[in-house]
């Protein structure tokens, strides 16, 4: 079995969430230490800590326990020790030569439920389904993972080949919020002169990208916010002094029903959505507080701004409504962003080079959200370039679906575009 498919596997089978990912952390630095790259940063160095605000922060205890399951699960004590229970790699890779810098970005993380599938799924059949309640590598983070593990192991090898500074940045928490930031924040993506991440099973013209395609950038993400909202009611009897109360979850009901409704905006895409609600003491009590967690999401500026002033005018109106207040937690922002056209050409001579790829559209779509874009707008902030690309594979089930799996020859054959894309940056 090819290495790069061992370690996909690996981390599929040992899955973490966001900010919980000491493990694959622990695992990805000693394997880089193997391939002889020693300019790596771990824990504090790769991430800036003050960037996880509330309610990001990362507990002690909850470091604590990290590190131990790490150290259980098979990562090295000596580097489980030095993230210091924060997760994120930082990768620099000094070619000798003169060139330009390019940060390359792996996300890690996974997403926060248990993996489905019967005796027949690919990972109980391989034997890497996931051992971590409430986790699953449903998005394909093990294997962008994988790939830039495998990229690594190319450029140490024959560093002769190339031009110019290489950053590999191992990114965690892009499902959750302020991942990619906190790297920013961090002063790792200053002086790049170009940015690239990869991303599996996106789409082309609409259509899902199967094995033996790539799309060579994509332009249309979509800003994310995200908001844990909680409405503040009145516990009552709702036979006795049902006059007395004022119903929280009502309320939240309510409130989920109107942001649902928002209408679409003319200009570009535009998405909102209520994940999920939790209230209620008991059937016989009036409900005295409710949580609702929404996100919207818009393509440009203007979109954005339409949707905050709905939904917070929705929020203020159902409060007057039901006679009772709300407050609300903002996870922030992860911005919109559009690949350069001038690194997509790149990319697209790039896949020419590269046999697996038999169809190569020019624009994918993304039609959703990654925090790639803090690191790509950075870039191109301070002048230079930056690319999303998405790479074709046969899945199993869509993106985020509990059984998710796809064909594991995607992953080299995007090693191989990677390759051959730094090596063509000037």
């Amino acid at each position: 079995m090819k290495d790069i498919v061992k370690y996909r596997r690996e981390f599929h089978k040992f899955p973490e969430k966001g900010w919980d990912e000491v493990r694959t952390s622990a695992r990805v630095a000693e394997i880089l230490e193997g391939y002889g790259i020693t300019n790596i940063f771990m824990g504090k160095e790769a991430v800036n800590v003050p960037t996880l605000v509330y309610p990001m922060e990362i507990p002690e205890e909850r470091r604590k326990e990290n590190m131990e399951r790490a150290a259980a699960q098979g990562a090295a004590e000596s580097y489980v020790k030095r993230t210091g229970g924060y997760p994120g790699v930082v990768a620099v890779i000094d070619t000798g030569n003169p060139g330009p810098t390019a940060a390359l970005r792996f996300d890690m993380d996974c997403l926060p439920y248990d993996e489905e599938g019967g005796a027949e799924a690919p990972s109980a059949v391989g034997g890497y389904r996931s051992v971590n309640r409430g986790c699953v590598h449903a998005c394909g983070h093990d294997a962008h993972t994988a790939i830039g593990l495998e990229l690594a192991s190319r450029i140490a090898a024959n560093p002769q080949e190339y031009r110019g500074i290489i950053k590999l940045i191992f990114q965690p928490a892009e499902e959750t919020t302020l991942g990619a930031k906190s790297i920013v924040d961090k002063g790792h993506l200053d002086g790049v002169d170009y940015f690239l991440a990869v991303h599996l099973a996106l789409s082309a013209e609409n259509v899902p990208l199967p094995s033996h395609t790539i799309a060579c950038g994509v332009r249309d993400f979509m800003s994310c916010r995200q908001l844990d909202v909680t409405f503040h009611g009145k516990a009552a009897h709702p036979c006795g002094a049902a006059q007395e109360g004022k119903n929280a979850l009502l309320a939240a009901c309510s409130a989920v029903l109107n942001l649902h409704s928002i209408a679409p905006h003319e200009k570009g895409l535009c998405r909102v959505n209520v994940g999920q609600i939790n209230g209620g003491v008991c059937t016989n009590t009036i409900t005295p507080e409710c949580t609702i967690r929404l996100e919207y999401r818009g393509q440009y500026r203007e979109i954005s701004d339409y949707l905050r002033k709905r939904v917070f005018d929705i929020l203020d109106g159902t409060a007057k409504a039901y006679d009772l207040t709300y407050t609300y937690v903002d996870h922030g922002e992860v911005p919109a962003g559009q690949s350069d056209e001038n690194l997509m050409e790149i990319v697209r001579q790039a896949a020419g080079q590269v046999p697996w790829f038999e169809k190569i559209y020019f624009d994918g779509n993304l039609g959703g959200t990654d925090d790639a874009a803090v690191m790509m707008n950075k870039v191109q902030a301070q002048g230079g370039s930056g690319v999303y690309i998405g790479i074709g594979t046969d899945i199993t089930n869509p993106l985020h679906h509990p059984a998710f799996d796809f064909d594991e020859s995607c992953m080299e054959a995007a090693a191989d575009l990677l390759e051959q894309t730094l090596k063509m940056l000037t």
